[in-house]
């Protein structure tokens, strides 16, 4: 009587086994499948990585054309103030000659450095200032010149400190850029689609100097924004309140 009972329990285990058995070859059956659909995704994944890669590329071409053009602008006007002021080889000068009225201004943005308001009345940077990792394509160095800052649809763009408009320029898939000159510093606000300016208005510090572009495929409104000293660029981070 006690074998028969062993031998029911085994039966039974065995039972119970193969039935384990059954369940785990239906496991790995879709374990393997869902490696596959893994394999296909990730296959997707990176052709599309690569796709945006190009496209990451071809966006830090396109800023770099940009800079090089407000940085000619910039230039040309350094230029244009050392020939106002007398100055012989002034295709050569890499600072501008300033009056006493643009050394005062120059010295008052100096002292409101890091005090400076934001350009837009609300944002958040998107994008820092310098050489880095692409926030999204990490295998992809770009070099930012300034910062972008994501602001909300319809935001207008606000002049930092008070100085007089440089340039408004219409750049070639760029959308506008408008350019204020603070004595030998100049602030650039790029990818506007309204400007309420002209070349040589003054303008005052948070005055509303244009509106900034939203992108209809993604709906993004981003600003971008820059600092220079004559030519050169410089961290908005150290000058804008709490950047």
């Amino acid at each position: 009587a006690e074998l028969q009972e062993a031998n029911k329990a085994l039966l039974k285990q065995k039972q119970d086994k193969d039935k384990l058995i059954q369940e785990n070859r239906v496991a790995q059956r879709e374990l393997e499948k869902e490696r596959s659909q893994h394999k296909t995704l990730m296959a997707s994944i990176q052709q599309d990585l690569s796709k945006y890669s190009s496209q990451v590329r071809e966006r830090q071409r396109e800023a770099n054309r940009i800079d090089r053009e407000i940085e000619k602008i910039i230039r040309e006007a350094i230029a244009s103030s050392n020939k106002a002021a007398g100055k012989t080889n002034t295709a050569g000068s890499t600072t501008f000659a300033l009056t006493a009225e643009a050394k005062a201004l120059a010295a008052s943005f100096v002292s409101n450095k890091g005090k400076l308001p934001w350009p837009v009345e609300k944002g958040v940077v998107r994008l820092r200032y310098g050489k880095q990792r692409h926030p999204v394509v990490k295998t992809v160095t770009i070099q930012s010149n300034g910062v972008r800052i994501a602001t909300e649809k319809n935001a207008k763009v606000r002049s930092v400190f008070n100085g007089e408009v440089l340039a408004v320029q219409a750049i070639k898939r760029g959308n506008l850029t408008v350019l204020i000159r603070h004595g030998n510093y100049v602030t650039a606000y790029k990818n506007l689609s309204k400007v309420f300016v002209k070349k040589g208005e003054k303008v005052t510090t948070k005055q509303n100097i244009g509106e900034v572009f939203t992108n209809p495929s993604n709906n993004e409104t981003i600003l971008s924004f820059s600092v220079f000293k004559e030519s050169s660029t410089q961290n908005p981070a150290e000058w804008i309140y709490r950047m």
